[in-house]
């Protein structure tokens, strides 16, 4: 089971296309959460905890755009027989690592000590329909919230 959850929580709809490629980095901030299996990664606290974030400004945990550009650069990579790493930036110390061995195996891995601290396999072909239904949803709340931003060179690499 692969399942992705995230709301973004920056107020983008007064930015501009120079404000958000340049001051921004092209930083989407939200929560977010990847799912596999009985694994869960990322930040998406039950809703009492994400309305009180949201009231006191702590709501930018993770950089949504981030995720969605190491995850299918990540299924990219993978298909041409190579492994794949994306360092975890909320949680610093840790990166997920991405192969294919007959199906997707998916390695959560502490970058100091090099520990496994867990690996779950899922069909790509799951994942791989859940990260792009999840990337045109994306997409298309860019387009209603502040369509300027689809021109934006850190959202081209979503649509490459």
């Amino acid at each position: 089971m692969v399942k992705m959850h995230w709301v973004i929580t920056s107020d983008l709809s007064k930015i501009t296309l120079d404000e958000f490629d340049n001051e921004w980095n092209g930083a989407v901030y939200g929560f977010f959460e990847l799912c596999i299996n009985n694994r869960k990664e990322g930040i998406w606290p039950d809703k009492t905890e994400m309305d009180a974030l949201i009231e006191i400004g702590m709501a930018d945990m993770e950089d949504i755009l981030y995720w969605f550009v190491h995850l299918k650069e990540g299924i990219n990579v993978v298909k041409k027989n190579k492994e794949y790493e994306m360092q975890l930036l909320t949680m610093n110390r840790y990166s997920l690592k991405m192969e294919l061995k007959h199906e997707l195996y998916l390695k959560f891995i502490n970058i100091e000590t090099g520990e496994n601290n867990w690996d779950e396999r899922v069909e790509l072909e799951e994942f791989e329909n859940e990260l792009y239904v999840n990337i045109e949803k994306f997409l298309n709340y860019i387009k209603r919230t502040n369509s300027r931003l689809l021109k934006s060179k850190w959202i081209e690499e979503l649509l490459l």
